[in-house]
């Protein structure tokens, strides 16, 4: 997303020390729960310090070279994140909060995105400290070390050199922290309002009582764009505070109990010379300090530490099991499922726990039947993370289609990257439209379809359609006119990308109204997803930008790729394309693979291209190679099954596992963009794909692990993978049956699963040539539109 950072690790590594080997045991209630009985345990494999850790390698698209995670706690699409912010956390040329090589501790903040490729939220940092509060809120910061360090999904703890030991866990919407001080008659905790990732335009804070703080932060500019939002908290401490004060600015004024203001924070002191342990309890809401409050007493009411970590535990356990491995090494295990851990933690809850929500209109709206979700990294999280989240936990896929119908009947349009109750309007295309299709495509489908398909068409026709204040098509009006969006002179406004977006939504679009008997509707949008033909190359056989009068951008070089000779438009800029280039947008065609190919010049001129395609598997935007690190080239590995040659594709996904991705900090190669490339990682392992957005179905390559179960429609349901001989190195498939009959395609409808079923691979360690070979093995091609 926006900017990557890209890494390129060869090695294994096993999980860190400092990561704890946490209790188990399931999803979705905001109210405490009985644990059940004991089941795999499988939170032990997750390690959250994954993705934190920058990589030697350069990165391509500026800023910082690692994941951009955070290893703090929340829950599976829990609205809090409390985290750690490290020392040089949200500076300059860094996009995330925690950076595995800090030393320093600046606070824990309630709010986080998980690999966003722009600095966002990290709201309300709370900061224990030893001492009378004395000079500025920002100067305060605690050395640490990764040896007093551990971190478990819904639990995180660490050990600062200034002798305060922390522990964290939380809630969907509250968290609960202990924090054990030394001997003094000064235990502080700062509470310092005034700083996030993106900046405070105002804040405030009221000291109620002897043991409440509550207030709100008001933030925004994601990406450098027009968004705002507003978060409120309300913190409860066990024991009574000793001293209060506030700074205003650079004036710290001691026994005040209020501040507002942008250059604000507070603090409150204890007396921990008798009991040193001071635990504290915060909600946090986006309406009101008061639904804050709400969600503290809803879900989170007792001071019992252990029994919310043990919630937290179970709950985390249970979303983890929707998929269930077995076999594999220790790091395969942990890479995995960090992995599913990741791809979990976002969209997220946005609606408190009486039903109340903030919406894309700013006014309160409530609905105790839907629970409203937000922070859809639309362009990220349509090609494999939507489809994902669909298949295992339809019930929240569902809330999260009808949560953006919401939000284009509030805000105008669908949203293109929401953030909190807003539009940025980062990125580009019309994601919305591939969510929601995938999303009933693959199961959930318990939300207004009708709503959703005529939020779809007006964004696809209505030239003045917005989300919020942003076009939700930009160009739309030439896209209709002409097939493409003419490029300008500066910016990326008619990059060939933008049209390829626009041409995928309209091909989802197309695929769910015809499921809601909309034929007209169908049509008009297959011949609209067939316009790339109108920006191939037939000269050069590549996806090229065009001028308004329908020449081709000039410079298109295809050896300086190789020698990265400066062009202005040269093809492997991403200059003139969305954080890539030519050679890896031309594969962005998933609806119609077939046509593609006999463009290129037939099956064995594209296996040839695939093979130098490739050559690197993580070349960033401006080289002929696969980039990992980007999601336009996600489905490329299956390309192959496409044009006959399935072994090749088996080959290249077990490659990219095991050379692109390790149990270390620096493990994932490039940020993460909110779960999308994790998602990638959890579809290669198991050995199916969903290539083509808006359809039903995957593309296959081979499981890593011996036995896989995937819990479906809610867990009511169990497809299982046997993989057998599958290890890193034994891959290519010799045979595959269907529940128990053999299957010789590579594309598996997800009706023949959708109730469960077994699949069962045998593998070998060479190639079957024969297996699923033929061009009816194929995957599908959707030639409906197409007019030359």
């Amino acid at each position: 997303m926006f900017k990557k950072f890209v890494v390129l690790v060869l090695t294994c590594g096993l999980l860190s020390p400092h990561v704890l080997l946490a209790a188990s045991s399931p999803i979705n209630s905001s109210a405490p729960e009985s644990i059940p009985q004991r089941t795999a345990d499988l939170v032990q494999y997750v390690n959250p310090f994954i993705g934190t850790g920058n990589s030697p390698l350069p990165d391509y698209l500026g800023g910082n070279s690692s994941g951009n995670t955070f290893p703090g706690v929340t829950m599976p699409f829990g609205m809090i994140q409390w985290s750690p912010d490290t020392e040089n956390g949200f500076g300059e040329n860094e996009r995330g909060s925690y950076l595995y090589h800090d030393t320093a501790i600046r606070g824990f903040s309630l709010t986080h995105l998980s690999g966003p490729g722009c600095p966002v939220f990290g709201d309300v940092p709370f900061m224990p400290m030893v001492g009378e509060a004395v000079s500025d809120p920002n100067a305060y910061t605690a050395k640490f070390s990764h040896a007093n360090e551990k971190a478990a999904p819904g639990f995180y703890e660490v050990a600062l050199e200034s002798g305060v030991k922390v522990n964290l866990t939380a809630t969907t919407r509250t968290g609960f922290g202990v924090f054990t001080y030394p001997s003094t008659p000064d235990a502080t905790m700062l509470i310092n309002i005034n700083r996030n990732a993106s900046g405070v335009t105002d804040a405030e804070a009221q000291i109620i009582g002897d043991n409440q703080v509550t207030g709100s932060v008001t933030s925004g500019g994601f990406c450098g764009t027009r968004n705002k939002y507003k978060l409120y908290f309300a913190a409860e401490f066990d024991r009574p505070f000793k001293a209060t004060g506030t700074w205003q600015d650079a004036t710290l004024t001691r026994g005040a109990r209020a501040v507002k203001g942008a250059k604000t924070a507070a603090f409150v002191t204890f007396d921990t010379t008798s009991n040193r342990t001071v635990r504290m309890k915060v909600g946090i809401s986006y309406i009101s300090t008061r639904n804050a409050l709400s969600n503290l007493r809803a879900e989170n009411p007792r001071w019992d530490f252990d029994d919310v970590r043990a919630q937290a535990s179970a709950r985390w356990n249970e979303a983890l099991r929707r998929i269930e491995v077995e076999g594999g090494t220790l790091a395969e295990k942990q890479i995995f499922y960090s992995a599913l851990y990741h791809t979990l933690l976002h969209p997220n809850v946005f609606s408190d726990a009486n039903g109340e929500y903030i919406g894309f209109d700013d006014g309160v709206h409530a609905d105790k039947n839907h629970t409203q979700y937000t922070n859809f990294s639309g362009w990220d999280i349509y090609r494999s993370e939507a489809p994902l989240i669909a298949l295992l936990f339809p019930k929240e896929a569902s809330d999260m289609a009808q949560s953006l119908i919401l939000d284009a009947e509030q805000g105008g349009g669908l949203p293109i990257w929401a953030v909190a109750n807003d539009e940025s309007g980062a990125m580009y295309g019309d994601p919305s439209v591939p969510i929601i299709a995938s999303s009933y495509a693959f199961g959930a489908r318990d939300f207004d379809t009708r709503a959703a398909l005529k939020a779809m068409i007006k964004g696809a026709t209505d030239t003045a359609a917005k989300s919020k204040t942003y076009p939700q098509r930009n160009g739309l009006a030439e896209y209709i006119e002409r097939g493409y969006i003419p490029m300008e002179q500066k910016g990326l406004r008619g990059s060939p990308s933008v049209a390829l977006e626009y041409m995928i939504a309209d091909f989802s679009l197309a695929q769910f109204a015809k499921s809601l008997g909309d034929m007209n509707t169908y049509r008009e949008m297959m011949r609209r997803a067939q316009k790339w033909v109108v920006l191939f190359d037939p000269q050069h056989k590549y996806i090229r930008g065009r001028w308004a009068d329908g020449s081709w951008l000039p410079g298109f070089d295809f050896k300086a790729m190789l020698y990265k000779k400066e062009l202005p438009w040269r093809p492997e800029s991403h200059k003139s394309y969305v954080e890539g280039n030519a050679v890896q947008y031309t594969w962005m065609i998933p609806h119609n693979m077939r046509a593609l190919f006999d463009r290129i010049g037939g099956d064995e001129a594209v296996i040839k291209r695939l093979d130098s395609f490739f050559t690197e598997l993580n070349a960033g935007p401006d080289r002929p190679y696969f980039f990992i690190g980007n999601e336009p080239v996600f489905a490329v590995p299956w390309a192959y099954n496409f044009a006959g040659a399935p072994y090749k594709t088996q080959a290249i996904t077990r490659r990219a596992l095991t050379e692109l991705f390790t149990a270390d900090a620096g493990g994932l190669p490039g940020n993460d963009d909110l779960g999308a490339t994790s998602s990638w990682v959890v579809f290669a392992a198991i050995g199916l794909y969903p290539a083509i957005p808006g359809v039903g179905g995957f593309t296959i390559n081979s499981p890593l692990f011996p036995n896989i179960t995937l819990r479906l429609r809610d867990g009511k349901k169990q497809l299982k993978i046997t993989g057998q001989n599958a290890s890193s190195k034994t891959f290519y498939v010799q045979e595959l049956r269907l529940n128990g009959k053999p299957y010789n395609k590579t594309w598996l409808p997800f009706e023949s699963i959708a109730d469960g079923g077994t699949l069962h691979f045998t593998l070998g360690d060479t190639p079957n040539f024969k297996w699923a070979s033929e061009p009816s093995a194929a995957p599908p091609s959707f030639n409906e539109g197409m007019t030359n």
